[in-house]
């Protein structure tokens, strides 16, 4: 797995090298954990700032929370949200690299057009708008699963076959492949308001995704798994979290998606340590 690289610009992430953490962002009043903890331009810089000293190198925006039963929003809202903070951080950080978390089409043109650097939806880049979007703009993406209305009797094969279904319609965008990651998507689990055994799947199916060779999002970041199996709250959840994303480094992840930037550099620093004995 060592040759395996997620491309975004003049920037790499090779796949043997330590893993990288993506920061979330979310400017979303709604958010299911930190909505209202990025409600100015200057919080955000001072928490980019805090985070780049403890090691993340890729910060994503999202104007929409995903969550399970979302409010969604117009796509004018959900730009007018993210825009001013992706301009003051253009200008205050031009060389860290921005992802944006969004399925809405107008919203991640503009966000490309802003300089965004890497593209995640959650959707897996399935309408044709979005399409034609990868083709014109060819931005690196991290392509998602989301289970939540689908039937799915035996997970394994369903998460191989739609990503290798993505993977090749995606291809053909004339995009690299080398821009392309995945993300197994927990907690968009089918009826995820109670299907906790597939969440658990889900974060085990890392162990077969990386054999398609591409680089693998973490994004496990304090979900509901931890309250439907551990009965944590949403201030208990960084134990559980630290605990399954490490197990998921194990099994081949490479990024991870994470609201605790220094907890989880700490215990990523563990782990490096643990695995040279």
């Amino acid at each position: 797995m060592s040759n395996i690289e997620f491309k975004f610009g003049s920037k790499s992430i090779k796949n043997g090298e330590s893993t990288k953490l993506c920061s979330i962002l979310n400017i979303t009043p709604d958010s299911f954990y930190d909505g209202g903890r990025n409600s100015s331009v200057d919080k955000v810089l001072k928490r980019i700032e805090e985070d780049v000293r403890n090691g993340a190198k890729i910060f994503e925006f999202g104007g929409k929370s995903s969550k399970p039963n979302f409010d969604d929003i117009s796509a004018e809202e959900e730009w007018n949200r993210i825009e001013k903070y992706i301009e003051a951080v253009k200008k205050e950080f031009p060389d860290i690299v921005l992802a944006l978390d969004s399925d809405t089409e107008e919203v991640i043109e503009k966000g490309l057009d802003a300089g965004i650097d890497i593209i995640n939806d959650f959707n897996g880049f399935t309408s044709e708008g979005k399409m034609k979007l990868v083709e014109k703009y060819k931005p690196a993406l991290v392509i998602m699963n989301n289970g939540r209305f689908d039937e799915i009797p035996n997970l394994k094969n369903y998460l191989e076959s739609y990503f290798d279904e993505r993977v090749k319609a995606i291809l053909g965008t004339g995009i690299e492949r080398e821009k392309i990651s995945i993300d197994p998507g927990v907690g968009y689990s089918s009826n995820n308001s109670m299907n906790t055994p597939e969440d658990m799947e889900r974060i085990k199916s890392v162990k077969y995704l990386r054999d398609m060779k591409l680089p693998m999002m973490v994004a496990i970041s304090r979900k509901s798994f931890n309250k439907k199996i551990f009965g944590l709250t949403l201030e208990e959840r960084l134990m559980g979290t630290l605990i399954f994303e490490s197990l998921m480094v194990q099994d081949g992840g490479r990024i991870l998606r994470v609201h605790d930037v220094k907890e989880t550099r700490d215990i990523l620093n563990m782990l490096e340590v643990y695995n040279k004995f």
